[in-house]
């Protein structure tokens, strides 16, 4: 190949690459044009179980694509779209009038290959019905590529061909995963399901395995030593990676604590392949009764875990308080600590309950085992007390209602449903977590010095606009500027609503009216917590942005200044994209939690068909009522056709469906009866109808059962 062959042909794969990214587009023959003076838009496809969707513009309006406009694209492409009506919405709904919407053109990039869906015989021809709802199609199984696959099999196939116009695609069956309810399946399903990896490369395995089981005489150099210091960890029962540990001391002023935190970036060098398969995990992922970690077992469990009784390299954060909780002084320094105990929620929770804060517990057993740590616990506690006092003084929100977990038995198959424990003793972890997250992220901060940060924005004024009149339907008021509503607000609502009938209906309104909090390299503040200065630093095993923080903390206490000016912007622009590509990747594993919960609800529903339960609303559509059980925490859907014989009105800005004929309503909130009449495993839904006569529904108390459910992560994915 010549010289001019090959300027060509760099040339046009450079053309290929601006168009795939959806940069350029060509518009005739050998003719490209910039997307800006096209009608064309270019961006990612986002896909609604509902069968519409939006392409995600870099700039201006988002593009809504009607469920006919989708043309073979599926959720995740790249796509190329054409605006059609500059001022409608294909969809002729009201609430889409005015929004920009058109069709998909081209797909420039692909994004799956593959779907996990259940085998089936339909009218002779075998077919996958994809687990994902917002793939809108049917995959086809050619003749002697179904791999042996039995009916209502879990199936994963590879396809062949995209969806047509029929929304018929066609592919082949890859693998079987097993039947529906059967220990792991519906793991393997939501790990294929978002591309999460269930094992580590061998080069990554091999890596860890180089670095010895405990810690070498050599890496104490330069460390301070708080082997003798009375240092715990307090997990829960089941953890097995520990990656923080306190201490607590009176002093003449007032107080000083000690967060340590495991010295992940000791043995996690930047660019190993240790490193590039943590950054590509971005997080540890926790489903019921099996972790997917960020790093392998040897460094996870072992050598990075603060185990008790043995040396563990860590970075600390030493904080001075002053009598009311004020922090008056910081020092973060790197160490090795030697933990006394690991200790566990309950067990401290038990010894703090038992007396009253910051006094010693006297119980002689409790003395016998933990002998002078016993009188810490206490002291822990009332630090915890006056942190906590000091965030509500300034307004900080907390959602602090506990979540469904799921009982598990030794094969791993769900036999019951209840409140996950939360008491005393995670909200002083929490509290010790918190206070060390910001002093980090100031020490950053004011320092120039490069850093992830942990950013929550304040929620958007149009969101508040219907929380304010359903609020205002309950007898409560969202007071001010909605565009500068302080935390405080939301503060004082939820304390308002503490043990009253809607408790929990509008303790999720309220959480869902928060915008999503992420990662980034500037520091923006945490609108939930009403702190200026917040970063991730207390979980370096599971979380990606944890190790980059210790990274820049540690360079600047070696250093003792910060990265030079002339290297400052570099720095930044390569945290700017691993804060963007960890926030993707915390969604992810947020969504697969919640997925893997969802199917494990599924199967434990299925024997439960024909059964009645008491249940409330959660929310209200022109199709019908979404309801939660109060025996459980297990939502469904009362299509409105079931309902009764009467045509219901949908009253959007009331939050309601009312009946023309009987005028019976129903609105967020009330208690109803309802039958579990269908479980449709396709779309992870559960049907019910009223059970009974049809009657006005009541305005009653949600249960206790109901309301110790919430939304919070089952895992500690901290704020």
């Amino acid at each position: 190949m010549g010289v001019r062959e090959a300027e060509e042909e760099a040339f046009r794969e450079k053309l290929d690459l601006l168009e795939r990214r959806g940069e350029i587009v060509r518009v005739r023959g050998e003719k490209y044009s910039a997307i800006e003076f096209s009608n064309l838009v270019a961006g990612r496809l986002t896909v609604r179980p509902e069968g519409f969707g939006f392409v995600l513009a870099d700039e201006g309006e988002d593009l809504y694509v009607p469920r006919s406009g989708m043309h073979g694209a599926l959720d995740g492409d790249t796509v190329l779209a054409r605006e059609e009506r500059s001022r409608a919405a294909a969809s002729g709904r009201r609430r889409d009038a005015g929004r920009r919407s058109g069709v998909v053109v081209r797909v420039l990039e692909r994004v799956r290959e593959r779907v996990i869906g259940r085998f089936e015989t339909q009218e002779g021809r075998k077919v996958v019905l994809p687990y994902d709802p917002k793939i809108d199609a049917v995959v086809r199984i050619a003749d002697g590529k179904a791999g042996g696959a039995r009916e209502g099999e879990i199936v994963q196939v590879r396809l062949t061909a995209f969806p047509d116009a029929r929304r018929v695609a066609y592919g082949e069956v890859e693998e079987q995963l097993g039947f529906l309810g059967q220990p792991g399946v519906d793991i393997e399903i939501v790990l294929r399901s978002h591309n999460l990896p269930p094992r580590f490369p061998q080069p990554v395995v091999e890596e860890s395995e180089r670095y010895p089981e405990e810690v070498r005489p050599e890496d104490l150099r330069g460390r301070r030593d708080f082997r003798d210091r009375r240092i715990v960890t307090i997990d829960g029962e089941t953890a097995k990676d520990f990656d923080d540990a306190i201490e607590a001391e009176r002093t003449p002023t007032g107080y000083r604590i000690g967060v340590h935190i495991a010295d992940v970036s000791h043995y996690v060098a930047e660019g190993s392949v240790l490193d590039d398969e943590a950054r590509s995990r971005g997080t540890s992922v926790y489903f019921p009764g099996r972790v997917l970690p960020m790093l392998p077992e040897r460094l996870s469990n072992g050598l990075c875990s603060l185990n008790p009784r043995v040396d563990r390299l860590v970075l600390s954060a030493i904080l001075d308080l002053d009598s009311k909780g004020r922090v008056t002084g910081s020092d973060f320094v790197k160490g090795v600590i030697r933990s006394g105990h690991r200790m566990t929620y309950t067990e401290v929770a038990r010894i703090l309950e038992a007396a009253p804060t910051g006094a010693t517990p006297s119980d002689k057993d409790d003395e016998r085992r933990y002998g002078p740590y016993l009188g810490d616990f206490g002291l822990m506690g009332e630090v915890a007390a006056l942190l906590r006092e000091r965030r509500e003084a300034r307004g900080s929100i907390d959602f602090d209602l506990p979540d469904a977990d799921v009982v598990l038995d030794d094969e791993g198959l769900i036999v019951g449903i209840v409140p996950e424990a939360r008491n005393v003793a995670h909200r002083l972890i929490e509290e010790f977590m918190l206070a060390a997250n910001e002093a980090v992220a100031k020490k950053l901060l004011f320092a120039k010095q490069p850093g992830i940060y942990r950013v929550h924005d304040r929620p958007d004024p149009d969101r508040l606009v219907d929380l304010k009149e359903v609020l205002e339907g309950f007898g409560y008021e969202l007071k001010g500027d909605l565009a500068e509503v302080p935390p405080s607000a939301f503060q004082r609502l939820l304390k308002q609503i503490e043990g009253k009938p809607e408790e929990r209906l509008l303790h999720d309104l309220l959480l869902r009216a928060q915008r999503k909090a992420l990662y980034a390299e500037e520091c923006r503040g945490h609108y939930a917590l009403a702190a200026p200065y917040y970063c991730h630093f207390t979980s370096p095993i599971r979380r990606y942005p944890d190790l980059i923080v210790h990274r820049q903390l540690s360079r600047l206490l070696e250093a003792g200044r910060p990265v030079a000016a002339k290297d400052f912007d570099a720095v930044n622009d390569r945290i700017r994209e691993i804060a963007a590509f960890s926030s993707e990747r915390e969604r992810r594993a947020e969504q697969a939690e919640r997925e893997s919960l969802l199917w494990k609800k599924i199967v434990f529903m299925k024997d439960k068909l024909e059964r009645e339960f008491d249940a409330y609303v959660t929310g209200v559509a022109s199709f019908g009522l979404f309801v939660t059980l109060q025996e459980f925490f297990v939502e469904g859907l009362v299509p409105v056709s079931s309902l009764g014989n009467d045509f219901f009105v949908y009253e959007e800005k009331q939050h309601r469906l009312r009946g023309r004929s009987s005028g019976a309503t129903f609105r967020l909130g009330d208690s109803i009866r309802v039958k579990l009449v269908e479980i449709d495993e396709v779309r992870r839904r559960l049907n019910f109808r009223l059970a009974g006569q049809i009657a006005k529904p009541q305005r009653a108390a949600t249960p206790a059962s109901a309301r110790e459910f919430g939304r919070r992560p089952r895992t500690r994915r901290s704020r």
